[in-house]
């Protein structure tokens, strides 16, 4: 009896040991449940379980979580994937405004006015339907103590307690949840001293612990949850005066590089999920990566916006290499000689010097103040005129006398410009100059073959490019052949040409899918 008393004890023990060893895949969690699919993930919760495989796909999703010292976790492929092949899926942890936002229905997420105010916090909403979604109930009832909120445009404060709010009321009341928000990095002596560090004390901490009567959360709580949603938190969607944003668990596990290799398909409207897709073809045991940036985005910025974003030095082959890889994206042309390019001479020195081959050189300084007044000229007319076609030219024609066709500067013109060049109500490309649609097919040229470097394969602005690049191409051909510049047999040669590039559209913007009339 003894005997058998002490194998069942063993045995009891050896179900603990193994019990211990099973981890849940993605929170580390003890895990009592298997996939049946492979067999081989655990997982501690369904909800959990649906990070790894869901409803709607055969096979389990192509990824494990891996972990690399100094950097953290990460998503590995665990097979081969084909470019447009779904990697995952996944549902968000918390959504809410982004932190400067004028006017927003917090249930619903809409652009509104202050037309209709909610009855307990005074927060506005779209209508009473909106008002009543559970999703206010927790917030409302904290908000309330507050006194009433000023909104009046997007330089007010209101809503930058939301989002912090909402993860904190998710992590208190959903266990398995707040579980996916255990390991993520708040990077909080990196961001200890910073403008929002000290802004979140005043219009955060200080308005939820005091304004609203909060005692339940700790400074440091508050402070950590800011933290998590600063450092991962993704914008799902920008109406440019407002717009919101996510934590996703998955999401915060992809490492950036400057050439991503997956693109995120956010769904902008509930439940808000993110559909991860592979951007171009991956090998089994490559690292999944997104870029937390614009990919055409020079290094001058690039680096600088990283460092104090996300608060590592990057330094892939792209940020090491003077041409960007040959996108240009950072190239200057040289002042002096006029057909030099010009260069840091040590690109991953924030204050490195810029050198061109006949000898010039030119201060950090001079190129950050040049290249930063164009974005901050192009911000202006993208936000307040930009249909506004004279203004594009008149900033390409002075842009052209600084940078390399394929420089930020150029791109971010050719992003807003192509679109709008030689369109209008009730008109076709034969109503604008000829030389209108020459300029769009030059600027459109340019920013592919940017993006044919930086954000290959899979990309919503390489297939909107490509459209707008092939329609104004189709029609000068139509005109050479008019004029007898080119003949059967070349317009034949063209239009397939034409016809393999407008397939490529389909195919990208069907793996993408569309969130407008334009791409429709």
């Amino acid at each position: 009896m003894e005997t058998d008393q002490m194998d069942q004890d063993d045995s009891a023990q050896d179900t603990i040991e193994q019990m211990d060893i099973r981890k849940c895949f993605i929170c580390s969690y003890p895990a009592f449940l298997q996939c049946q699919k492979c067999e081989q993930v655990a997982f501690c919760s369904e909800e959990h379980g649906r990070l790894h495989s869901r409803e709607g796909f055969a096979d389990c999703f192509p990824y494990r979580v891996g972990f690399t010292e100094g950097v953290g976790r990460q998503l590995i492929t665990t097979r081969d994937i084909r470019m447009g092949e779904v990697i995952y899926v996944e549902d968000p942890i918390v959504v809410g405004p982004s932190q400067e936002c004028d006017a927003i229905c917090l249930s619903c997420m809409s652009a509104i006015d202050t037309s209709y105010l909610c009855g307990g916090c005074g927060y506005p909403f779209c209508d009473e339907e909106c008002a009543a979604d559970p999703i206010h109930d927790g917030e409302c009832q904290v908000l309330c103590n507050a006194p009433l909120p000023v909104i009046d445009g997007t330089q007010n404060t209101a809503y930058h307690p939301i989002l912090p709010l909402r993860l904190l009321l998710q992590r208190s009341q959903d266990e398995t949840k707040a579980r996916l928000c255990e390991e993520l990095m708040d990077h909080k002596e990196e961001r200890k001293g910073s403008e929002y560090w000290e802004f979140s004390q005043k219009h955060i901490i200080q308005f939820l612990r005091e304004s609203c009567k909060q005692s339940q959360w700790t400074e440091e709580e508050i402070m950590n949850a800011i933290g998590i949603l600063e450092v991962n938190a993704y914008e799902i969607k920008s109406f440019l005066t407002s717009g919101y944003r996510g934590l996703f668990p998955l999401a915060s596990l992809v490492s950036h590089q400057c050439v991503q290799n997956c693109r995120m398909v956010w769904n902008t409207e509930a439940p808000y999920d993110n559909k991860v897709v592979a951007a171009q073809d991956l090998k089994a045991g490559e690292e999944i990566a997104t870029s937390y940036l614009r990919p055409s985005m020079c290094s001058l910025v690039r680096r600088k916006t990283l460092k104090e974003g996300w608060y590592f030095d990057c330094e892939c082959s792209r940020c090491q290499d003077p041409t960007e890889l040959g996108s240009h994206a950072n190239t200057l042309l040289c002042p002096a000689c006029g057909t030099g390019h010009m260069y840091p001479l040590h690109p991953l020195d924030y204050n490195s010097v810029w050198v061109c081959k006949c000898g010039h050189e030119e201060t950090s300084q001079a190129v950050t103040g040049l290249v930063q007044g164009f974005l901050d000229e192009i911000k202006t007319v993208y936000e307040n005129d930009r249909y506004n076609v004279s203004q594009w030219l008149d900033m390409y024609a002075r842009a052209k006398v600084y940078f390399h066709p394929q420089h930020e500067v150029i791109s971010e013109i050719a992003k807003w410009s192509v679109p709008i060049l030689g369109r209008g109500p009730g008109k076709k490309l034969s109503d604008f100059p000829v030389s209108l649609i020459k300029t769009k097919v030059e600027l459109a040229t340019s920013y592919l073959a940017v993006l044919d470097i930086v954000e290959r394969g899979v990309s919503k602005f390489r297939a909107k490019t490509l459209y707008e690049l092939v329609d104004s191409q189709i029609y000068l051909a139509s005109l050479d052949f008019r004029d007898g510049k080119c003949d059967r047999a070349t317009i034949k040669i063209l239009t397939k040409g034409f016809i393999r590039k407008l397939d490529e559209v389909l195919s990208i913007m069907t793996v993408l899918g569309v969130n407008s009339g334009y791409e429709e």
